[in-house]
């Protein structure tokens, strides 16, 4: 499976609104524009699923990487660790490894 490395995730410290690491929260992830699950992936060969929703660890950080299936946009909805929507991010689609050649 061809995946892209997610450009929300990777290395982000997710805060709370009151501004301290957002312990335990967790960042569900659906199709763009929709409610509908769509997996992410650990690994860059598209082989290990990431749990759907992906619990922060207590520094409020993803405790792996996150990949997204080439072709596919996203929509993550990051909580807090029982259920308060914090933040939004649709659209989301993965980055490219490599430039096309010209």
């Amino acid at each position: 499976m061809a995946v892209n490395l997610s450009p929300i995730g990777n290395g982000f410290q997710f805060f709370t609104t009151t501004g301290i690491p957002l312990a335990s929260g967790y960042i569900y992830t659906y199709v763009a524009g929709s409610t509908t699950p769509q997996a992410t992936y650990s690994d860059s060969g598209g082989l290990i699923a990431n749990t759907n929703p992906i619990q922060l660890g207590t520094d409020g950080r993803p405790p792996q990487e996150v990949w997204l299936t080439s072709g596919v946009n996203y929509k993550f909805v990051l909580t807090d660790s029982v259920g308060v929507t914090i933040q939004t991010y649709d659209n989301l689609y993965g980055i490219l490894g490599t430039a096309p050649s010209v």
